[in-house]
């Protein structure tokens, strides 16, 4: 267990912080964003349904890109 509390990768603060990560998100373009929501939406509706909610999970077209 002390080797778990030593490691320096889950006890140190995400290197590049919210900030970044956020300026990052601003970035992208809307219909990366929306697949991103809809990861999540694919993420959280087990554990909706496990709670006795019906989740709804957008379903969107997956574009081929060349």
């Amino acid at each position: 267990m002390d080797k778990l509390i030593d490691n320096p990768v889950l006890t140190e603060p995400f290197p590049f912080g919210k900030p970044l990560h956020r300026e990052a998100m601003r970035k992208l373009s809307m219909p990366e964003k929306v697949r991103i929501v809809v990861e999540l939406q694919k993420i959280a509706a087990p554990i909706l349904r496990a709670r006795g909610e019906n989740p709804f999970v957008w379903q969107i077209e997956e574009k081929q890109q060349p």
